[in-house]
């Protein structure tokens, strides 16, 4: 690689990853294809294996074990996210997850890693609560010339510890109303001794609605009744850093094995990017057991305009 290239990559790098002069990682890109589909309004679903990044309270009514792994690239490949995690039920006792998520870029030159370990039961049938308690570490390439000779760079690496906690209501059998705090202890991540440099926290507050209450009281036919009992509309709004973000998705299940999904977003703070979301899933039963495959698609446009993002996630119910 040449001497140029690399200092292509670093440039990009502090354009992804400094807001000078200050460091800002972790910055809220979401786990799971079947989210990204959705335009990553999540927080008041929150119902399978990508729960706990968005609403720990989701695990509450999660009843079967779920195994789910997915692969992420961002900005046309040149960031990979990969993460792996589980979650068990526990009857009475509540429900565990946990989930280890690695971002690299490809250059080499930084690695972000999130290890967390999710707690989620219900106060009573109609309230969920949660808990992430969540390990964060940033490494730096120590041998790259550019972080060698950089004197911003007193460290290569930081870790700190953190959490997370949501609610989810559901006042009727269609509606949730979920709300997620994440990273309420302030976790520094500064790698210079003249910066404190703490993760931002995130507040997400949405709510999901299936149409199947819409379905029992249409007068159109089986097939469109059958569609509506397999709708959902899901909206969250999110607020990081003094921005706030507007996400907005659909998921249909065509039939028992496969779904499709949009959505939208938007943000009011200084990035003028939207976005836009185009996913789907297959189900697939082996034996006692259920495979579902996601995909997620989405197209970032103004000042982030023609970068994309792809995820790939494998979902295992037992």
């Amino acid at each position: 690689m040449t001497k140029i290239r690399l200092r292509c990559y670093f440039i990009l790098l502090m354009f992804l990853f400094f807001s000078s002069p200050t460091f800002a990682a972790f910055n809220d890109i979401g786990i799971g294809a079947r989210p990204l589909g959705l335009g990553g309004a999540f927080v008041a679903l929150a119902d399978d294996s990508n729960a706990a990044n968005y609403n720990a309270a989701g695990l509450a009514y999660i009843e079967e074990i779920q195994i789910g792994a997915t692969y992420a690239q961002r900005f046309n490949g040149r960031i990979t996210y990969n993460t792996i995690g589980g979650i068990v039920p526990l009857g009475r006792v509540g429900t565990l997850g946990a989930n280890i998520g690695i971002l690299t870029e490809d250059s080499d030159i930084y690695q972000e890693q999130t290890l967390r370990f999710s707690y989620g039961n219900t106060i009573f049938k109609q309230f969920g609560v949660g808990v992430n308690l969540k390990l964060l570490g940033i490494n730096f390439d120590a041998e790259n010339e550019f972080v060698t000779e950089n004197p911003y760079f007193t460290q290569t690496s930081s870790s700190a510890l953190s959490f997370d906690v949501g609610l989810i209501a559901k006042p009727f059998n269609s509606l949730n109303i979920g709300i997620s705090v994440e990273n309420l202890l302030p976790a520094n991540m500064s790698i210079s001794e003249a910066n404190t440099d703490s993760v931002p926290q995130n507040i997400r507050v949405g709510i999901v609605y299936r149409l199947k209450s819409i379905a029992a009281m249409s007068a159109q036919g089986a097939a469109i009744s059958n569609l509506l009992k397999s709708t959902l509309g899901t909206v969250e709004v999110l607020s990081r850093s003094g921005e706030i973000y507007t996400r907005a998705g659909v998921e249909i299940w065509v039939n028992k094995a496969i779904a499709i999904r949009g959505g939208y977003g938007m943000n009011s703070g200084g990035n003028s990017a939207t976005i836009f979301s185009l996913g789907g899933s297959a189900k697939i039963p082996i034996s006692s057991t259920s495979l579902q495959l996601d995909y997620g698609f989405q197209l970032l446009t103004g000042d982030l305009q023609d970068n994309t993002t792809q995820r790939f996630s494998v979902n295992l119910l037992f």
